[in-house]
């Protein structure tokens, strides 16, 4: 169907509405998954230099950022960082404790921080005397 074409009448009355008034606002966009994580590994070079860290592991999907004093010892930290996780939200899920935010670990000499960011998982390696919480802070996650 061919369109009809506006009448000058028709064309005058438009410009008799009043103007529509926009209002403009700033909002800040969440930061991406991908430059959180870029932020996390800033954030732990800055954490792995502390005295009492040991080190760290960082795994995604698809990869794995992993810096430890001792990395002869790769596969005993990852095992123990992958079942302290797993153990973590099996007694959240039987306690129905909710979403866990970080599942800290103490042995004898040392300590682990774990904790789930987005769809890595986090695990940070130190000796008994280091300050978790303060370690925890420095990672800038909120």
């Amino acid at each position: 169907m061919p369109r009809k074409k506006k009448s000058e009448e028709e064309t005058e009355n438009l410009s008799t509405y009043p103007e529509s008034i926009i209002e403009e606002t700033t909002t800040f966009p969440k930061p991406k998954p991908q430059n959180r994580i870029e932020n996390l590994q800033t954030a732990l070079k800055n954490i792995k230099a502390k005295d009492g860290v040991i080190g760290y592991i960082l795994r995604a999907s698809k990869s794995a950022s992993i810096d430890l004093k001792d990395p002869t010892r790769i596969i005993d930290y990852a095992m123990l960082s992958s079942t302290i996780l797993e153990a973590g939200e099996t007694l959240s899920n039987t306690f129905e404790l909710g979403k866990i935010h970080k599942v800290m670990l103490e042995g004898k000499d040392a300590k682990i921080l774990s904790l789930k960011i987005d769809d890595s998982r986090l695990s940070i390696f130190m000796e008994k005397t280091a300050n978790q919480d303060k370690i925890y802070k420095n990672l800038n996650l909120a």
